[in-house]
């Protein structure tokens, strides 16, 4: 608690040991797992180096900078300066959940939802055997489930799914996170150009998280392709000023195409008891997206000529503020102004904690106190609205 607000973290990230694959592959698919490649190489997060294996045939090398160029070009900070300020012991200790825990004690933060690091094994999206990828699934996933055990109130577990569809598969281990290891929510995977997600074989996937009552979360950039930095890659090509436009344009960009694909190609209204979550893209695009959105969905707008499927039943911005939520930033700019516009009931508190570029630790919460907006609005913001959006999970 702080200054009398509970405080729910609705984006948090878990902190994954060297080698989950060797600790957690199941002795059938043990032979085939992931080889990770020495530790001085993958100091930083999911993506680790990888030596050759059937996962990454030709290896895989880490990304070792910020702006992900590996030695190529430097980033504006080098981590391994700049992480042991901003994070002090908890970096030394590599993120431990116990570090964890100090650091929330020590910043008054209740609870955090740790969303997964989109581990690299997970992202191949297609040319790889489907069990083996469910194997390292089901290995991020008891990792996950094992660091949260270390205070299950406190350290909520989100589960996370490959990126090669398989829908049935999807289901099969949706359902296992959810009723055998308590996932608090799944983090959506890149949707395929095959299969967008409209597509009706997805219905029985959205159909599990309406009778299971849990959130489905689209986690930055993951709507699909052809994704907004596309035209910005490789990174060892371009410069950094096109780095840092490809971070700003595809966070909140990819949620804005995710949100309307659900709401236009019909999925919210086909499923009225789904919840989904915009995470990670900041909250200030909301009230003009939603906007635009009516704009062109509504037929006796003047963008609505552009709309020649049947009416919807709501205005699409009635179907966020039913079943959405998005995350802001402590610091963002203007937030008071998407709360005028939009009321302060679809908005969660995030951190992006333990990110290099997330909000420096100490300063999240007093800068989220410090936005002129109502007490009332920043409670609900800190843990009621989290309440909503997560269900009495995140409350056991």
């Amino acid at each position: 608690m702080y200054k009398g607000f509970k405080v729910i973290d609705a984006d948090a990230h878990i902190s994954e040991i060297h080698d989950i694959w060797s600790q957690y592959m199941e002795p059938e698919y043990y032979a085939r797992r992931p080889i990770v490649g020495p530790k001085e190489e993958s100091r930083h997060g999911a993506s680790r180096s990888f030596m050759e294996c059937e996962i990454f045939p030709e290896g895989r090398r880490a990304k070792t900078s910020l702006q992900g160029a590996g030695e190529v070009r430097k980033a504006a900070v080098n981590l391994d300066d700049f992480m042991p300020i901003k994070y002090g012991q908890s970096y030394a200790l590599e993120f431990t959940p116990e570090s964890r825990i100090a650091d929330l004690d020590r910043l008054g933060w209740d609870k955090q939802v740790l969303i997964d690091n989109a581990p690299l094994p997970l992202r191949v999206n297609e040319g790889r055997d489907q069990g083996l990828l469910w194997a390292c699934a089901r290995a991020y996933n008891n990792y996950s489930r094992d660091f949260a055990d270390t205070a299950p109130s406190r350290l909520k577990m989100v589960g996370v799914l490959p990126h090669q569809h398989d829908i049935e598969g999807m289901v099969i281990e949706t359902r296992r996170v959810i009723e055998k290891l308590g996932a608090v929510t799944v983090t959506m995977p890149k949707a395929t150009k095959a299969r967008p997600w409209h597509d009706l074989a997805y219905d029985p996937f959205w159909n599990l998280a309406e009778e299971l009552d849990f959130p489905i979360s689209f986690h930055g950039v993951g709507s699909g392709d052809p994704h907004t930095g596309s035209r910005y890659q490789p990174r060892n090509k371009v410069s950094g000023a096109e780095v840092a436009l490809d971070h700003a344009i595809g966070f909140p960009f990819e949620n804005m195409i995710s949100l309307g694909h659900l709401i236009f190609l019909g999925v919210l209204g086909r499923h009225p008891k789904l919840r989904v979550s915009f995470l990670e893209g900041n909250a200030g695009w909301l009230p003009f997206w939603l906007g635009r959105l009516d704009d062109h969905g509504i037929r006796s707008r003047r963008q609505g000529m552009w709309y020649d499927m049947d009416p919807l039943p709501l205005k699409p911005s009635d179907y966020f503020k039913r079943q959405g939520f998005v995350a802001c930033d402590p610091d963002e700019f203007h937030l008071k102004g998407v709360v005028d516009a939009l009321g302060d009931d679809n908005i969660v508190w995030n951190t992006d904690y333990s990110h290099p570029d997330a909000p420096d630790p100490d300063k999240a919460l007093p800068d989220f106190i410090a936005q002129p907006i109502s007490k009332d609005a920043k409670r609900k913001i800190l843990w009621d609205n989290a309440v909503r959006l997560y269900g009495e999970r995140i409350l056991e």
